[in-house]
């Protein structure tokens, strides 16, 4: 009975304990988690401190950007001026669209929905955003400049579903005459991440148009400008709110041309497209009056990116359309040439203006025999019948008596085989060749068949038109040499006094005068009624031939070319003016009349009142003694 009794007590007691470890387990697993809790709280409210307290100013910072987005303005690009303020390359505003890379997501599904709303292809599109990696993310990467209304309406409509894709107000180039002048002015092209790397241009930012060449690239930092910015507020889908903040861009300064407008479009009509180049300047200062190189090129084209086809058209190398041909293009200068022979051999006395040689179409040096342009010859020839008629046997003659290393001293003194030093980058020196300089080359001596060609413009030298018309300028101007300029209000700078006598300068204004109004003169077809030009025709030889063909049966890439230079008035001079026809043939009926369209419309403008050549007294500079 007691065992009995028992066990019940026993099973009690063995619950209550039961009970009790258990409810310790609780009471221990309630303290732990607690504690856990506690511990979570703690963290939680460190981290919250951490986040407010000590990372409070950054996380401002961070929302702030958020909400507020900073937008660059582009500044109005400075206008080119021709001398009389007329606009040559101005600013209008344009709508370019951009995709910024940090906002775009998925590029292929953005880019999927935003190609079929562009004018640009998508092999274009993608290229470009390919060609900007490395570029900041936060900027716009353009894919299509100068887009149209319609194309800017298609995006805008449906800007809530591509992420990333921007409509920017921006300036762009305007050329309200078209192709004028573009070797001269140059263009503006995308700025590539290796020259803002270099340091180069560091105003601009990736996407920026930068000038690439001639006046553009020149005058980068005036013309340019300095970017502003405006400060929004944007919602959760990046619309604008309200204006924050502007600073306003400031627009980059104007840049006025000695070019004058209607001399370079008389200039660049007369050429016709023919290769070649025109330049005139002012003998009086050596301003810059007209700059035309030709095929010319499309300045715009540059701003949006080349296709393969207009890249090569550009590279031809033939026509080479990207060469500047009035500072870049190097030539024989044919009969031009003869101006500097005369002048050396009258400073240096050799000759006289009596002095007399007899040309039969020819001249024996030698075993070789050097030939006159005209066959039958120009039978007794002074030295005035020798610059009209352009009689190459009588500067054989004066040629030999001068020697070569006269003759290379004159060619220098006249600015020849150096360059100009006009502010353009890539100007080419020329060529004028010595003793010396054919020894280190060909490691030959001079021989005297070479001064004989050196005498008329051929063999080794070589010059560019803008040389030409500085050397014509000397003759115009009474023996100074200036340094061209393109930029008004630059100081005239007078680099050196040719050392001839004035004598010399006087009288060969009389022979120049005859090749345009003399009966028998080459450029006959430079004449201009009422005005009195003076000038000298040259034809240069581009390959050797032995027997000489018709111009017409000729290759066109054979054929000579043509040139011209001249001033006017010649009692006092105000305009010169030097041509080069590619493969034109004769300077007379090619290159002249391209310089008679420059000075008649020069003399429209400006309707001076010169004598006439016929009005002047038959002697010049007396008898001729003191030359």
């Amino acid at each position: 009975m007691n065992k009995a009794n028992s066990k019940p007590a026993d099973t009690k007691i063995r619950l209550k304990r039961f009970d009790r470890q258990e409810d310790n387990a609780r009471s221990k697993l309630v303290v732990y988690a607690s504690w856990f809790l506690f511990c979570c709280f703690c963290l939680i409210s460190a981290r919250l401190w951490y986040l407010q307290v000590m990372q409070g100013p950054y996380f401002r910072a961070q929302s702030e950007h958020n909400r507020i987005k900073s937008i660059r303005l582009q500044p109005y690009r400075g206008n080119i001026l021709d001398r009389s303020g007329r606009l040559l390359a101005g600013v209008k505003p344009s709508f370019n669209i951009g995709v910024v890379m940090k906002d775009a997501g998925n590029i292929e599904d953005l880019l999927s929905k935003l190609e079929p709303l562009l004018d640009e292809s998508p092999l274009t599109v993608r290229m470009k955003l390919v060609a900007a990696k490395g570029q900041p993310a936060y900027l716009p990467v353009i894919i299509e400049r100068n887009a149209d209304w319609e194309t800017v309406a298609r995006i805008e409509a449906r800007l809530y579903e591509l992420p990333g894709v921007v409509v920017e107000v921006a300036p762009s180039r305007q050329y309200p005459y078209g192709k004028i002048a573009p070797h001269l002015l140059g263009y503006l092209a995308e700025v590539s991440l290796g020259q803002l790397k270099s340091g180069k241009f560091p105003h601009a930012v990736p996407g920026d148009l930068v000038g690439k060449y001639g006046v553009e690239a020149r005058y980068e930092t005036r013309l340019a400008g300095q970017s502003g910015y405006k400060r929004v507020e944007v919602d959760a889908k990046g619309r604008m709110v309200k204006l924050v903040d502007v600073r306003r861009p400031r627009t980059g300064q104007d840049i006025s041309l000695t070019i004058d407008l209607d001399l370079q479009l008389a200039a660049e009509e007369a050429l016709s497209g023919r290769p070649g180049a025109v330049v005139a300047m002012d003998p009086r200062n050596g301003q810059i009056l007209v700059m035309a190189s030709s095929p010319k090129f499309d300045p715009s084209i540059f701003a949006n990116g080349l296709s393969n086809e207009e890249w090569k058209a550009l590279n031809d190398p033939v026509l080479t359309p990207l060469v500047n041909k009035a500072i870049q293009g190097q030539y024989a200068p044919g009969s031009t040439f003869k101006t500097v022979m005369a002048a050396a051999a009258l400073n240096e006395r050799v000759i006289n203006p009596y002095t007399t040689f007899f040309c039969g179409g020819s001249m024996k040096l030698g075993r070789r025999r050097f030939r006159c342009w005209k066959r039958g010859g120009h039978g007794k020839t002074d030295l005035y019948k020798a610059l009209v008629q352009s009689c190459d046997v009588y500067f054989y003659n004066v040629g030999l008596k001068l020697g070569v290393d006269r003759i290379s001293k004159y060619a220098f003194e006249f600015g020849l085989g150096k360059k100009t030093g006009i502010d353009l980058p890539g100007e080419k020196p020329g060529r004028v060749p010595t003793r010396k300089w054919k020894y280190r080359r060909f490691r030959e001596p001079w021989q005297k068949g070479e001064t004989l060609n050196y005498s008329i413009g051929q063999g080794f030298l070589l010059v560019t038109p803008l040389q030409l018309v500085r050397m014509i300028s000397v003759f115009a101007n009474g023996g100074i040499l200036y340094r061209p300029e393109y930029v008004l209000g630059q100081p005239a700078d007078e680099q050196a006094k040719v050392p001839i006598r004035s004598a010399v300068f006087s009288w060969l204004k009389h022979p120049l005068e005859g090749v345009v109004a003399d009966k028998h003169g080459t450029a006959k077809r430079c004449r201009i009624p009422g005005l009195r030009v003076a000038g000298k025709t040259g034809t240069a030889q581009v390959v050797r031939q032995v027997k000489r063909k018709q111009d017409e049966k000729m290759a066109w890439k054979y054929k000579d070319h043509a040139l011209f230079v001249a001033f006017a008035p010649v009692d006092h001079p105000q305009i010169a003016v030097a041509v080069v026809i590619e493969h034109g043939g004769h300077g007379g009926s090619a290159a002249a009349p391209v310089a008679r369209a420059v000075i008649e419309r020069w003399l429209q403008l400006r309707s001076p009142k010169p004598s006439t050549f016929f009005e002047r007294t038959a002697s010049v500079a007396g008898d001729g003694s003191s030359v």
